[in-house]
C-alpha cells in the first residue's frame, strides 16, 4: 500500500484543529494522572495502578472534546461490562485510543467476537481487544469507515515521570490479521499532509482506498502462503 495516500486520507477526514484537540486532550490526562498517582499510591508500585489510570484518564479527556457535523466522540462500554472507551468518528474513520508502555509490544489475544468485525477493519494488536465489538448506530454501515489506532507511548513503570507521552503512533491494522498493519507512524509526521488541498490534490473515496487495502491484505496473505 501507499503509506502517503493512507496519511492524505486521514487527514482529510481528520481536521487538523481536531487532531491538534486530541493530542492536547491526551497531554493534559497524562499530567492529571500522574499527579493522581503520585498524591494515591506511595508505596503500592505504579506497574499497577499506573496504566489504568492512564487509560481511563485519556478516555475521559477525549469524551470530553466538543463536537461538530464531521467530528463525535461516542461512550462505548467494554464486553464484558465494567469499562468505558471513547470512540472518535471523524468523517469516514473511526479512532480508538490505548496508552502502551515503551518497549513493551501490546499482546495479541484472540476473541469471539473478532470474527464479526471482520469487514470493519477492527482486528488490531493493542492493549484492549475486549474494547471493540459489532455496533452499527451513529456509525452506519460496517464498511463505511476506516479504523485507525492513537497510541500515546509512555515510559516504562519503574521510572518515576508519566506526566507526558514520549510519542504518539498512528497505526492503521489489517482487516483481518492481528499483527499486520498498513500505516504505522508517528503522529508528527501527518502535519505534513493538511493544507495539501490547496495545492490541487483530489480527494481520496474511502471505498476504493478500502478495496486496494483488502487487495494488499490479500496478497500479503498469498506471499505467505508460499513460504
Amino acid at each position: 500500500m501507499n503509506q502517503e495516500e493512507i496519511c492524505r486520507f486521514i487527514c482529510q477526514e481528520l481536521p487538523r484543529h481536531n487532531l491538534h484537540s486530541m493530542l492536547e486532550s491526551i497531554e493534559v490526562a497524562f499530567n492529571k494522572s500522574d499527579r493522581h498517582l503520585k498524591e494515591t499510591y506511595r508505596n503500592v508500585p505504579l506497574v499497577g495502578p499506573g496504566p489504568q489510570s492512564h487509560h481511563f484518564m485519556v478516555q475521559e479527556a477525549l469524551l470530553d472534546l466538543p463536537e461538530s457535523e464531521s467530528f463525535k466522540v461516542i461512550n462505548r462500554t467494554t464486553r464484558p461490562a465494567g469499562g468505558h472507551f471513547a470512540l472518535v468518528r471523524a468523517g469516514s474513520i473511526q479512532i480508538t485510543t490505548s496508552v502502551v508502555t515503551i518497549g513493551r509490544k501490546p499482546p495479541v489475544r484472540d476473541a469471539r467476537f473478532r470474527r464479526d468485525l471482520r469487514l470493519e477493519n477492527e482486528r488490531l494488536r493493542q492493549q484492549h481487544p475486549d474494547l471493540f465489538e459489532p455496533y452499527t448506530p451513529p456509525f452506519g454501515p460496517s464498511e463505511d469507515s476506516m479504523h485507525a489506532l492513537l497510541l500515546p507511548y509512555t515510559s516504562k513503570w519503574a521510572e518515576s515521570d508519566h506526566s507526558k507521552p514520549l510519542s504518539y503512533i498512528v497505526a492503521v491494522p489489517y482487516s483481518d490479521h492481528a499483527s499486520n498493519y498498513h500505516l504505522w507512524k508517528d503522529v508528527s509526521e501527518l502535519w505534513q499532509y493538511y493544507g495539501q488541498d490547496e495545492d490541487g490534490v483530489v480527494d481520496i473515496a474511502y471505498p476504493k482506498l478500502r478495496d486496494r487495502m483488502r487487495d494488499a491484505e490479500t496478497q500479503n496473505q498469498n506471499k505467505g502462503d508460499k513460504r
